[in-house]
């Protein structure tokens, strides 16, 4: 019940804080190869390893255009179509996330007050039943110490 409770709240935070993302909207444009990290930030959908991997190319490869994102590890064309119009690879970086005011304040969700659980009516128990021993019969009847009687009923032949 606590861990549900938890993963609740966690998830909860998540979206509170994707919906202040969705709020703010990217003005100007980043140069890829003058942009600090907090730069790179700047662009939606980049996160601390995305920022790594483009600094680490651009160490090696200075970009000549934008379309050499791609030879980056997860970034991909769809990707690259979406941030186009704000990445350059000259000039300088002009990046600035922007309030949008068309959309209205979102802050962090409020979580109901916890509840107690209702209490789980179970069944009442079932009586105990007494087993009886059984003890294996030869198709004729002796009791035998095999554990399997070859019966014509369970589709082995009638003994000889």
């Amino acid at each position: 019940m606590v861990r549900m409770l938890a993963v609740a709240v966690v998830m909860l935070s998540l979206l509170g804080s994707s919906a202040l993302a969705e709020k703010t909207k990217l003005e100007g444009v980043v140069n890829l190869n003058t942009a600090t990290p907090e730069e790179l930030r700047l662009i939606p959908g980049v996160g601390p390893a995305r920022v790594r991997n483009v600094l680490a190319y651009r160490r090696a490869h200075p970009f000549r255009t934008v379309d050499e994102l791609a030879r980056i590890k997860g970034i991909g064309r769809k990707t690259i179509r979406r941030w186009r119009v704000h990445l350059a690879v000259n000039g300088p970086s002009t990046a600035q996330r922007v309030l949008r005011p068309d959309l209205p304040e979102v802050g962090p969700p409020q979580l109901p007050a916890p509840t107690s659980a209702p209490k789980v009516q179970h069944p009442p128990p079932r009586p105990a039943v007494p087993l009886r021993p059984v003890r294996p019969q030869s198709p004729r009847g002796e009791p035998t110490h095999a554990l399997f009687v070859h019966a014509p009923g369970n589709g082995c032949p009638p003994p000889p």
